[in-house]
Protein backbone atom coordinates (compact mmCIF):
# COMPACT_ATOMS: atom_id res chain seq x y z
CA UNK A 1 0.00 0.00 0.00
CA UNK A 2 1.39 3.51 -1.10
CA UNK A 3 0.47 6.91 0.22
CA UNK A 4 1.26 10.20 -1.24
CA UNK A 5 0.29 12.29 1.75
CA UNK A 6 0.44 15.65 -0.67
CA UNK A 7 -2.62 14.29 -2.28
CA UNK A 8 -4.52 13.70 0.12
CA UNK A 9 -6.70 16.36 1.09
CA UNK A 10 -8.38 15.37 4.50
CA UNK A 11 -7.62 12.67 6.80
CA UNK A 12 -10.79 11.13 8.88
CA UNK A 13 -9.83 9.19 11.95
CA UNK A 14 -12.67 6.83 13.65
CA UNK A 15 -10.82 6.64 16.62
CA UNK A 16 -11.40 7.17 20.42
CA UNK A 17 -11.27 10.95 21.56
CA UNK A 18 -8.82 10.06 23.53
CA UNK A 19 -6.63 7.69 20.78
CA UNK A 20 -6.84 10.59 18.46
CA UNK A 21 -5.65 12.74 21.36
CA UNK A 22 -2.41 11.37 21.50
CA UNK A 23 -1.76 11.29 18.02
CA UNK A 24 -2.35 15.08 17.89
CA UNK A 25 1.45 15.78 17.19
CA UNK A 26 1.93 13.47 14.38
CA UNK A 27 -1.03 15.13 12.51
CA UNK A 28 0.44 18.25 12.99
CA UNK A 29 3.25 17.79 11.36
CA UNK A 30 1.41 15.87 8.28
CA UNK A 31 -0.17 19.65 7.56
CA UNK A 32 -3.14 18.71 6.22
CA UNK A 33 -6.20 19.31 7.40
CA UNK A 34 -7.78 16.08 9.62
CA UNK A 35 -11.17 15.36 11.51
CA UNK A 36 -11.95 13.11 14.60
CA UNK A 37 -15.53 11.51 13.71
CA UNK A 38 -17.23 8.71 15.89
CA UNK A 39 -17.82 5.27 13.43
CA UNK A 40 -21.68 5.49 14.47
CA UNK A 41 -22.01 8.68 12.85
CA UNK A 42 -19.75 9.02 9.94
CA UNK A 43 -21.98 7.86 7.62
CA UNK A 44 -24.18 10.96 7.84
CA UNK A 45 -21.45 13.21 8.91
CA UNK A 46 -19.44 12.74 5.75
CA UNK A 47 -22.74 13.48 3.65
CA UNK A 48 -21.75 17.05 4.04
CA UNK A 49 -17.84 16.46 2.73
CA UNK A 50 -17.01 17.86 -0.80
CA UNK A 51 -17.38 14.43 -3.27
CA UNK A 52 -14.10 16.22 -5.32
CA UNK A 53 -11.66 15.99 -2.54
CA UNK A 54 -9.39 13.32 -1.58
CA UNK A 55 -10.12 11.51 1.72
CA UNK A 56 -7.89 8.87 3.47
CA UNK A 57 -9.64 6.93 6.25
CA UNK A 58 -7.89 5.52 9.76
CA UNK A 59 -9.06 3.72 12.42
CA UNK A 60 -7.28 1.26 15.00
CA UNK A 61 -6.80 -1.45 12.47
CA UNK A 62 -8.37 -0.76 9.01
CA UNK A 63 -11.72 -2.60 9.74
CA UNK A 64 -14.19 -0.08 10.84
CA UNK A 65 -12.81 2.35 8.22
CA UNK A 66 -12.78 0.00 5.46
CA UNK A 67 -16.79 0.12 6.04
CA UNK A 68 -16.74 3.76 5.99
CA UNK A 69 -14.32 4.09 3.08
CA UNK A 70 -17.38 1.65 1.44
CA UNK A 71 -20.35 3.97 2.53
CA UNK A 72 -18.63 6.80 1.11
CA UNK A 73 -17.96 5.21 -1.88
CA UNK A 74 -21.50 4.08 -2.15
CA UNK A 75 -22.65 8.32 -1.52
CA UNK A 76 -20.33 9.10 -5.08
CA UNK A 77 -17.19 9.71 -3.19
CA UNK A 78 -14.50 8.75 -5.70
CA UNK A 79 -11.18 9.92 -3.95
CA UNK A 80 -11.62 7.78 -0.95
CA UNK A 81 -8.94 5.27 0.61
CA UNK A 82 -8.84 3.33 3.62
CA UNK A 83 -5.45 2.63 5.60
CA UNK A 84 -4.70 -0.77 5.91
CA UNK A 85 -3.49 -1.92 9.28
CA UNK A 86 -4.77 0.91 11.03
CA UNK A 87 -2.81 4.50 12.45
CA UNK A 88 0.16 2.13 13.48
CA UNK A 89 0.36 1.70 9.80
CA UNK A 90 0.02 5.12 8.62
CA UNK A 91 2.57 5.88 10.50
CA UNK A 92 5.36 3.75 9.26
CA UNK A 93 4.14 4.51 5.43
CA UNK A 94 4.91 8.14 5.89
CA UNK A 95 7.47 7.56 7.55
CA UNK A 96 9.14 5.10 4.91
CA UNK A 97 8.06 8.01 2.05
CA UNK A 98 9.82 10.80 3.89
CA UNK A 99 12.90 8.92 3.71
CA UNK A 100 12.76 8.46 0.22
Amino acid sequence: MKINIKEIDKIIDLRSKRDFEKDKEFYQSLKIEVVNIDFFVAPKEVESFDKEKSYLVVCDTGMLSSIIVDVMKSKGFKKVQNVEGGIENLKKLINQSSQH
